[in-house]
C-alpha cells in the first residue's frame, strides 16, 4: 500500500439492489472538471449576451427598433440568453449528480430536468433561425445596388443556404431530444451534431464573404473618390471580417482540443457580432451628424442621460453669455414708424440665443 499512488484510488459504490461498482479517482475528477469548465464557458457567454442586449436596446434609436433586422438580432440575443441560462441550470439537476452519472440509474431524476434539457435545445435552434434570417435580410440590403438578375440569384442562394443550416439544426434538435427522453447514448448522433456545426459555419462564411466583398468594392470606390474617413461602411466591413474568421477558428479548434462545449461559442459569437456591427456603424454615423446638424431623434440612452440635464443646459445657454457672444446675438429694431411703442426715444432690442430663448432689452441711448 505504501508504494501505491493515492491519486489512482478506486472508490466503491453500491446500487439500490446492493450491486457494487467501482469508480476511479481520475474518472471522478474528470467528471467534476468537465462540469466546472462547462459552467465557466456558459456563464461567460451568458454575461456577454446580457450586456450586449442591454446596449442594443439603449443605443438604438426609436425609429430603428421597428426594422426587421433589429427585431431578428434582438431575438437572437434573447434566445441565446435563455439557451445559456437553461444550460447552466442543467448542471444543477439530477443528470449531473455523481451517483446517477456513474451508475446509469436516472430513475431518481426529476421530470423538470428533462424539460430543462429539451428547452435548451429548442432555444438553440431558435437562435440559429434568427441569425440566419438576419443574415439573409442583410445580404438583400447590401446587394440592393446589383443588377436585378444577379440580385435574385444571390437572394435564392442565400435562402437555400439558410434553410440548409436551419434544417440540419432542427434535425439534430429532434434526435437530441429523443435521446434525452430515452436516456440513450449520444454517440449515435455525434455525426449529426458535427454536420450541423459545419453547415452552420459554412453558411456564416458564405454570408460574410458576400458582405466583405461587396463592402470592399464600395470602400475602394470611395477611396478613389477621396473619401478616406472611417465611416459606417468600414465599421460593418471590420465586423464582417470578424464574423467570417472567428467562428471558423472555433469550429476548427473543437476537432483538435478536448475543451468542453467549445462549439457553443460559435452561436454566441454570431449572435453578438451581428448587432455589434449595427451599433458600431450607428455610433459612427451619429458622431458625424453631431458635428454638422444636431440629431432630433435620440436613442434611449440619450433620452435618459439628457432628460435631467436639459433644463440646466438651456438655462446656462441663456445666462452664460460673454461680451462677444452678446454682440453677435443681440439685434435691435428701429422703432420709427412703430405705433405700438409709447416712448419713441427708447428703441426695442431683441436678443436671440440659438433660436431657443428670446428676451427684450431696453436701451437708454439711441443707436443712431
Amino acid at each position: 500500500m505504501a508504494s501505491s499512488n493515492p491519486e489512482q484510488q478506486t472508490l466503491v459504490f453500491h446500487t439500490g439492489d446492493g450491486q457494487a461498482f467501482n469508480v476511479t479517482l481520475p474518472e471522478l475528477e474528470e467528471f467534476v472538471q468537465y462540469n466546472i469548465k462547462s459552467c465557466i464557458d456558459y456563464g461567460t457567454q451568458l454575461g456577454a449576451t446580457a450586456v450586449l442586449f442591454v446596449i442594443l436596446i439603449l443605443l438604438t434609436r426609436r425609429d430603428k427598433r421597428r426594422s426587421a433586422i433589429f427585431i431578428l438580432n434582438g431575438l437572437a440575443l434573447l434566445f441565446n440568453f435563455l439557451r445559456l441560462l437553461f444550460q447552466c441550470i442543467h448542471f444543477t439537476t439530477g443528470f449531473e449528480r455523481i451517483y446517477p452519472y456513474f451508475s446509469f440509474d436516472y430513475s431518481g431524476v426529476e421530470t423538470a430536468a428533462y424539460a430543462i434539457s429539451i428547452v435548451a435545445t429548442v432555444f438553440e435552434t431558435l437562435v440559429v433561425v434568427c441569425f440566419e434570417s438576419s443574415l439573409v435580410f442583410q445580404v438583400h440590403v447590401v446587394c440592393a445596388t446589383l443588377r436585378r438578375r444577379y440580385r435574385r440569384v444571390l437572394f435564392v442562394i442565400s435562402i437555400l443556404m439558410a434553410l440548409l443550416a436551419i434544417g440540419f439544426r432542427m434535425a439534430f434538435m429532434v434526435m437530441n431530444d429523443i435521446e434525452i427522453i430515452n436516456l440513450s447514448s449520444f454517440s449515435g448522433i455525434q455525426w449529426l451534431e458535427s454536420a450541423s456545426t459545419i453547415v452552420i459555419t459554412i453558411s456564416i462564411c458564405f454570408f460574410c464573404t458576400v458582405f466583405v466583398t461587396k463592402l470592399g468594392f464600395a470602400i475602394r470606390q470611395r477611396t478613389r473618390l477621396g473619401i478616406r474617413d472611417f465611416g459606417p461602411m468600414k465599421a460593418i466591413f471590420v465586423c464582417g471580417c470578424q464574423t467570417l474568421v472567428v467562428p471558423t477558428i472555433f469550429t476548427i479548434i473543437q476537432y483538435f482540443t478536448v475543451t468542453p462545449e467549445l462549439s457553443s461559442n460559435v452561436l454566441t459569437l454570431v449572435a453578438i457580432s451581428l448587432p455589434l456591427s449595427s451599433i458600431w456603424a450607428g455610433a459612427t454615423l451619429e458622431s458625424r451628424r453631431v458635428e454638422s446638424v444636431p440629431a432630433r431623434r435620440q436613442n434611449l440612452w440619450q433620452a435618459l442621460a439628457l432628460n435631467g440635464d436639459s433644463f440646466n443646459q438651456t438655462k446656462q445657454s441663456v445666462t452664460q453669455m460673454t461680451g462677444s457672444t452678446a454682440a453677435q446675438t443681440l439685434c435691435y429694431v428701429d422703432p420709427i414708424g412703430s405705433k405700438q411703442s409709447h416712448d419713441s426715444d427708447i428703441p426695442l432690442g431683441i436678443s436671440v440665443e440659438h433660436d431657443i430663448s428670446v428676451s427684450s432689452v431696453h436701451r437708454n441711448d439711441s443707436i443712431v
